[in-house]
């Protein structure tokens, strides 16, 4: 695929050679291999430059002569004003190719930043188009199956839910703009005219195609079944009393959609309009139910993380990058207490300590951690026999790997790592449980105590996988139908203080977590479930005094 500097090959040597050499003397042979040019070329673009008034260049005459280089005080300022009238056609694969480009110097990458900011702003307030540098994939954009951020993130702007829930946690209509319950039944009344993004009528029928998908999970239990009433009604049949119902129904596994040929429509603010493995472009939807989006398109680019640093929405003379996040990204490890290495509290607590005792200063000289480890200082007794043992560990955190690597051997076990990639990690969710350690990460956008008791009896949750034929855990997910949302901390705390005791659940520290999409975009809404509402993103048109 071409690009803007591929199309423009003076800008493009012009910027190599000032990146690759600034004044003083060189050799022009060793500088055209550097420049993968010819040394005829390199001397037609010196001559080139220096005629642009861009340079001045003096060749070295004789063998063994060097030449000699010297810049002009605003180059960089040259090389900014030479691309400015091209700004407007530049797409995030040019903007990529820039910031990455060889030996750049930090003032010239303040300026593109400053450059790359202007594009923004005016596709902004003339094109009405947002446009985002994501640094994640977006793996399924199937409801009832997501199971990463990213993608929950982004069908929280394209579908909606029955109901949604306040900062408060009350109940408020979405889709069901009624609803009544007893404890045998949930009736819920449906917004009619709602349309999908590919113009069909939402109806009852919809609903319940999109809830029983959902009835296998431990949390819908209590629901027996779901029926349509009519065309905008359905009834929610419990075969017990359940308390959390109505907060199930805000979730992004409830959000409700169709498919069609394979694509997931939606009823929200967004639809997409483009989905390639590089590019998601959503539209306004026109005949959106509720609060017209502000902005027309917003335009979401996949690219290299190592280049998170330059693309920013909101410019700064920094080149550092600054990301807007939340400390609640809990890394924590999981004992396996369904293979024989972590089948007794004896032998995980045996595990547990050498954590605790090799870990905790190593997480102590990050100040970017809240370390939740302790000091532990008693000696530990070495295994009898060496022990096989099998972690698995997301790439990301190759450091804390080697430490729990090197700790283990000290007392006998022999680690086995298997190291996750993003993909493989979610991917990892979906399936049963086989390693003895797992190191994981939890990321609950509004960590509300719901959120969390949901978080922990999920089939995709590691500790589910582990305690799912525990009398204690059932207990808990038994009296979770019939506690009042009043209680709900309390159940929470008591499930954490079991895993914990029992040498389940060993938590290492709470970090920042990056926020899905809120890469330097200010003036930010949020929805209820805590990501970026693109619907309420504005920028003004005009300075107001």
């Amino acid at each position: 695929m071409s690009t803007f500097l591929s199309k423009n090959k003076t800008l493009f040597h012009l910027l190599s050679l000032y990146c690759h050499q600034k004044n003083g003397t060189f050799n022009q042979q060793q500088l055209a291999a550097l420049l993968h040019i010819s040394t005829k070329q390199l001397n037609r673009y010196l001559k080139l430059f220096q005629q642009h008034n861009w340079l001045s260049y003096q060749a070295g005459n004789g063998r063994g002569h060097l030449s000699k280089i010297q810049w002009h005080h605003n180059i960089e300022k040259m090389i900014v004003d030479a691309m400015k009238p091209h700004i407007s056609v530049m797409t995030m694969m040019d903007w990529e190719e820039l910031f990455a480009f060889p030996h750049i110097t930090d003032s010239l990458a303040i300026s593109l930043k400053q450059l790359y900011q202007q594009n923004i702003t005016n596709n902004i307030v003339y094109n009405e188009r947002l446009i985002v540098p994501i640094y994640h994939p977006i793996y399924n954009l199937q409801p009832n199956q997501v199971n990463d951020a990213y993608s929950a993130a982004l069908l929280s702007n394209i579908t909606n839910r029955l109901v949604e829930a306040d900062t408060v946690g009350t109940i408020i209509p979405s889709l069901a703009h009624h609803w009544k319950m007893n404890d045998q039944k949930l009736r819920l009344y449906l917004r009619k005219n709602v349309t999908f993004h590919n113009g069909d009528l939402l109806t009852a029928k919809d609903v319940v195609w999109c809830l029983r998908q959902l009835l296998h999970l431990p949390l819908w239990k209590p629901i027996q079944e779901i029926k349509i009433v009519d065309m905008w009604t359905i009834d929610i049949i419990l075969s017990e009393s359940c308390t959390y119902v109505l907060y199930l129904l805000t979730d992004i596994q409830s959000s409700i959609y169709k498919t069609v040929d394979t694509i997931i429509y939606g009823t929200g603010s967004f639809a997409i309009s483009t989905y390639t493995a590089n590019q998601i472009v959503l539209k306004a939807y026109d005949n959106y139910f509720g609060m017209q989006a502000l902005l027309q398109t917003v335009e979401l680019n996949l690219l290299p993380k190592s280049l998170n640093s330059f693309f920013q929405t909101n410019f700064s003379t920094s080149i550092h990058h600054k990301k807007m996040n939340i400390q609640n990204g809990i890394c924590a490890i999981i004992l396996n207490k369904n293979t024989e290495v972590c089948s007794t509290k004896i032998k995980r607590q045996h595990i547990k300590n050498i954590i605790h005792k090799h870990l905790c200063r190593f997480l102590q000289s990050n100040p970017s951690l809240k370390n939740h480890l302790r000091e532990f200082n008693s000696s530990i007794p070495p295994l009898g026999t060496n022990e096989n043992f099998k972690i698995a560990v997301s790439k990301g955190k190759s450091n804390l790997n080697q430490h729990l690597v090197s700790a283990f051997k000290q007392y006998g076990y022999q680690p086995q790592v298997d190291t996750l990639t993003l993909s493989q990690y979610i991917k990892y969710s979906l399936q049963q449980l086989h390693h003895d350690v797992l190191v994981y990460t939890n990321v609950i956008s509004i960590p509300t105590a719901f959120n969390k008791l949901q978080a922990m009896f999920s089939p995709d949750s590691p500790i589910y996988k582990v305690c799912k034929d525990d009398i204690y855990f059932n207990n808990l997910l038994n009296q979770f139908k019939c506690t009042s949302k009043s209680e709900w901390p309390l159940l929470y705390d008591a499930l954490y203080d079991y895993l914990m005791e029992e040498a389940i659940l060993i938590p290492l520290f709470t970090h920042l977590d990056d926020i899905p999409f809120a890469h330097d975009i200010l003036e930010l809404n949020f929805n209820y479930l805590g990501y970026i509402d693109f619907s309420t993103i504005w920028h003004d048109k005009e300075e107001f005094l």
